[in-house]
């Protein structure tokens, strides 16, 4: 029997006009890559993924067949003052320290705004990047103790003879101003790493194993997506500058690469330590927004 990992995509935004026909929501290129990575490195393992439009307070009935909850990018700031961003924040909270069978993967704003509700506490915080924009595809240094550690337990479901070796380096387009701020590596729960950095973002990702990965760049994202939204995002800067990015996007990434990773992290085992860390996480934090 194939094993079967079935993933709630929590959409925080739509895509933009002209990607909507090839995909309807952020959740689906998620899913796309996903599926084509089980079919090179675990042809035994099964994604199956439903869609919730959060910004309409769409969420799970039941977590009973969930296995992962997946936070999309979005064009809004985890930190503003919106219902639907509080709600948001509440849920990652309450499904982090209530359901510890669940894994969570975000990227963008959803790798900022879950280091938001579940490491307020340890003085991690989202802000403006006082570095500005980081557009384009970039090259991520991954942390080696995070290279070390992922994946553990995940050997056993992987394609005969497929290196599961995580690479130092990784290229991802990117599109984001704001960027998670954490006092230092000593200021995480023990069993949480640093993903890695880029020149222009120290924090790219946080890691707890069999629990939580989240990834700034957006390894979703291809040269027509990033274009797209480019286009939009980008419509009153000036030409130059537009040009530039336009430039960047247009580059190889390791998308393949980074969704295999993010497989990987799907497929490995359950944190022995997680309940010391969740009893933590739970009260140091603040109760969750809107309640």
């Amino acid at each position: 029997m194939p094993r079967k990992i079935r993933i709630a995509m929590l959409n925080a935004d739509v895509p933009v006009p002209a990607v909507i026909p090839k995909w309807n929501t952020y959740g689906k290129m998620f899913h796309d890559l996903l599926v084509a990575a089980t079919g090179r490195i675990s042809p035994d393992v099964e994604i199956e993924s439903i869609d919730y439009n959060v910004l309409q307070f769409e969420y799970p009935q039941s977590l009973a067949e969930i296995d992962v909850v997946l936070v999309t990018g979005s064009a809004s700031s985890s930190y503003e003052d919106k219902e639907w961003i509080r709600r948001l924040d509440g849920y990652v909270l309450d499904l982090y320290i209530g359901h510890p069978r669940i894994r969570m993967f975000g990227s963008c704003f959803g790798h900022q705004l879950i280091c938001q509700s579940l490491l307020r506490g340890y003085g991690v915080r989202v802000e403006k990047d006082p570095n500005g924009w980081e557009l384009g595809v970039k090259e991520i240094k991954l942390d080696k103790r995070f290279r070390n550690m992922l994946g553990k337990g995940s050997r056993s479901f992987l394609k005969r003879g497929h290196s599961v070796q995580i690479p130092e380096t990784m290229r991802m387009q990117f599109v984001h101003a704001d960027h998670v701020s954490i006092p230092s590596q000593d200021a995480l729960p023990s069993a949480w790493r640093m993903v890695g950095s880029t020149q222009h973002c120290a924090v790219q990702g946080v890691y707890e194993p069999g629990r939580v990965l989240t990834l700034q760049g957006h390894f979703e994202f291809n040269r027509f997506v990033n274009t797209e939204i480019m286009k939009v995002f980008g419509a009153t800067w000036k030409p130059e500058v537009l040009k530039e990015t336009l430039d960047a996007i247009d580059a190889d990434d390791d998308a393949e690469a980074a969704a295999e990773m993010v497989l990987q992290f799907l497929l490995e085992e359950e944190a022995k330590t997680g309940a010391a860390t969740h009893a933590t996480i739970g009260g140091l934090l603040t109760p969750p927004l809107g309640e």
